[in-house]
This record gives C-alpha cells, structure tokens and sequence, in this order.
C-alpha cells in the first residue's frame, strides 16, 4: 500500500510521460506547423521571441494534459463498467490494481489503509458522505489509465457522445454528467488562451484602445440618458399638473350631473303620476266603449242570420245558372268538333304557304347579311360619335354638379360655425348661471 500510495503521489507531482499523446488532431496539426515554421525561421528570430514560443508550446501541453485527465476523469464511471474493453487493453497486473483500487473506493469497510479506517469511524459515528469514502489510489488509477494511449479513442468519442446529449436540442432528453462543465471551461480557457498567445502586441494594444473609445462612447451615452430622464421628470410633473386640474374639472361636473340627476328624479315622479291618472280615465273609457260594443254584437248577430237567409236564396239562384250554362257549353263542344274537320284542311294550306315564306325570308337574310359588312362599319363610327358627345355631355353635368356640391357644402361649412358660435356663447352662459348658483 505505501509503495501505491508513492507511485500515486509521484504521478501527481511530475508530468505525464505521454503528454504528446494527450493532444487533439487540431493541436497537433497547428503543433507541427509552428516547428515548421520554427524551422525556418531560427536564424532570423530572436531568443526572447524564441523562448515565448517554447513557452506557449509548454502551456498549451500542459493545458492539453489536464483536459484529457478530465476527460479520463469523466469516462471513468462508464469504463468501470465496460469490464472486458479494459481487460483487453489494459495488462493483468495494472487490471488487479484497478479492481483493488474500484473494490476500495466501493466498500471502504474492507480497506486496510488509515484513511479508510477513519471513513469506517465515520460511517459507525453515522456520516455516510462521499468525501470521506475517497481513495488516495485515485491519482494511480488515473496514472495507469494515462499511460495506454489505446483508450484515447474511446475516451475521444465518449466525450463527443456526451456533449452531442447535452446540446441544445436534446434538453429534454440529456442526462447529468458531473465534471462536463467543468471541461467545457477547461477547454475553453486552452482556446483563449492559445488565441491569446498568438495575438501581437500591437494587436492587443489596438484592442485596448477599441475598449477605450467604447467606454468613452458609453460616458456620452450616459450623460444623454441623464438628460432624458430629466426632461421625462419634467414632462411627468406637467401631465400631472394637467390631471389634476382635469380632475378638478371631473368634479365639478360630477356636482353638475348630480344636480341634473335629481331634477330628472322630480320629472320622472311628476310623469308617473299624469300617466296613473291617464291610466284611470284609460280604463273608464274602456268600460263604456265594452259596453257599446256589446250592443254592436247584438245588432251585428241579426244582420248575420238576415245576409244568411239572402245568400242561400242566391246560391239556388246561381246553381239553376250554372245548370243552363253547361247544357251550352256542351252543344258548344259538339258544333266545334264538327266544324274542326273543314278547318284542319284549310290549316294544311296555311302551313305549306308558310313554309314557301321561310325559304323567301333565309334568302333574304343571306341578302341582308351580306350588306350588313358595308352597313355594320359604318354604324360603329356613328355609334363611336354618339358616344364621344355622351362624354362630353358627361363631363360638363359632372362639373356642374361638383360645383353645386361644393358649394352646397361651403354653405353647410358656415351653419355648423355658426352653430357651434352659438353653442359656445351658451356654455359659457351656463357655466356664469351655475357660478352664480353655486356661489349663491
């Protein structure tokens, strides 16, 4: 245990030996490129620019370093359980270490080291919390799982599925990983920092003056909204003033209404009590019109029995005519059947004749229709004269009809001024009356 405990707190303290291996496709690429140019450029460069590069090289190792310990850290519950893709890998005696450390990190209890006796105390005093249940060989285990670069892949792409769950889109369907954030930061700082490295002075320099002149802009920007809301204020404290005086006014007018209220009360009272009144003499002279009425219904009833003894009498009369009327429509009938056979014949000679008129009026029809394209023409320019006239007659009927609008309407312009002359001249009569009543 105190050889474990040495090897972990070594792996802490120095770098990773496999720090190349811990950087992504994009690092190495740029990686490569600046040694080129590096390359290149060794006779001209500096030693100080030189030692800044060298610098930045270290720093974005070591950046590079941390995040895929993070990651490790991160894929460590998932890769705990996929138990053969770490026996395959990993060797027989670095897979017995790692089951050591998970069975030490799961069950404390059974541990021998003095930091799990203490969490074992803890546990009986009844503190169950997590940080007492940490391990010591964590930092080995983290070690051993560094020194394979055959699980970076599936680290690499356990990550990706990580952060394509947590995008966006998928929020209702992500789950909580703990430490994601944290590499999103962590990977965040290494871009701006890298970015940061790789501006020149003078580029910063031009950044901080572009910051100067926006905060100068937001001074300025500030005083006009100082402005603003002062002359806002100012237009408050007016529209108030303004309401209050409308106020004023509103109450004054309340008084008005209730004065007006009360002589609508008395004018009501007074018509309720002409319209009882009316109602009184209404049914009185009910009464006696019902009572010559009835009398009219007793007249009415023999006149009725009177006209009914006349009707029936006129309806035998008018049944013996009827009788007489079809005996002669019957001899009628007879005679035109007989004399229908001598005019069907001469009905036979009328058809053939009109018939020898038809062929006459189509051959003059065909006559007709071929001076109608001389005589069609001619009509349509006539027609095309008549109603140019028509036009022209309109437009005059519409001016002279716009002008009498107009002026009809400048007359009715007039009146309403005058009206409303008048109607103001009587509200400010009104007004000095209630003064003068109200005043009284």
């Amino acid at each position: 245990m105190s050889q474990m405990d040495s090897q972990s707190s070594a792996t802490l303290q120095s770098p990773s030996t496999y720090s190349d291996s811990s950087k992504t496709q994009s690092t190495r690429s740029l990686a490569s490129s600046r040694e080129e140019e590096d390359l290149t450029k060794d006779n001209s460069a500096s030693p100080i620019d030189l030692e800044c590069h060298i610098q930045a090289e270290r720093i974005t190792k070591i950046l590079d370093e941390a995040i895929y310990k993070t990651k490790l850290a991160i894929c460590l519950p998932i890769f705990v359980q996929e138990y053969r893709t770490l026996s395959s890998i990993l060797k027989v005696e670095h897979m017995d270490d790692l089951t050591f450390i998970f069975e030490q990190y799961d069950n404390p209890l059974f541990s021998t080291s003095l930091l799990n006796v203490a969490a074992m105390e803890d546990i009986k005093a009844g503190d169950i919390s997590l940080k007492n249940r940490l391990n010591p060989e964590l930092g080995h285990l983290m070690y051993i799982l560094n020194s394979y670069p055959q699980l970076r892949p599936k680290a690499e792409q356990l990550i990706a599925e990580i952060k394509e769950e947590h995008t966006p889109d998928n929020i209702h369907m992500r789950r909580k990983v703990p430490g994601l954030e944290y590499l999103l930061t962590l990977e965040n700082f290494r871009d701006m920092m890298v970015k940061q490295m790789e501006m020149t002075a003078a580029e910063e320099l031009e950044m901080k003056m572009h910051t100067r002149k926006l905060e100068a802009s937001n001074g300025k920007l500030l005083e006009k909204i100082q402005e603003y809301t002062k002359c806002l204020k100012e237009e408050n404290e007016s529209f108030e003033k303004s309401m209050r005086i409308k106020s004023e006014m509103i109450s004054k007018l309340e008084y008005e209404l209730g004065i007006l209220n009360r002589d609508a009360d008395i004018f009501l009272k007074k018509k309720i009590l002409d319209s009882d009144r009316q109602m009184v003499l209404a049914t009185r002279s009910h009464l006696i019109k019902s009572e010559m009425l009835k009398e009219e219904e007793v007249e009415s009833r023999s006149m009725y029995e009177n006209l009914l003894k006349a009707h029936l009498i006129e309806e035998k009369n008018q049944r013996a005519r009827r009788f007489k009327v079809e005996t002669q429509l019957l001899s009628w009938l007879q005679k035109y059947d007989l004399e229908m056979g001598d005019k069907q014949l001469e009905l036979d000679e009328f058809t053939d004749n009109y018939e020898d008129e038809l062929k006459k009026c189509e051959e003059l029809e065909k006559k007709l229709a071929e001076q109608d394209i001389e005589y069609i023409p001619l009509m349509e320019e006539r027609e095309a004269e008549y109603q140019q006239e028509l036009t022209e007659k309109m437009n005059r009927f519409m001016l002279e009809h716009a002008a009498r609008v107009i002026q009809v309407a400048w007359r009715e312009v007039l009146q309403n001024r005058a009206e409303k002359r008048r109607l103001k001249k009587l509200q400010k009569k009104m007004q000095a009356a209630a003064a003068k009543a109200a005043k009284k």
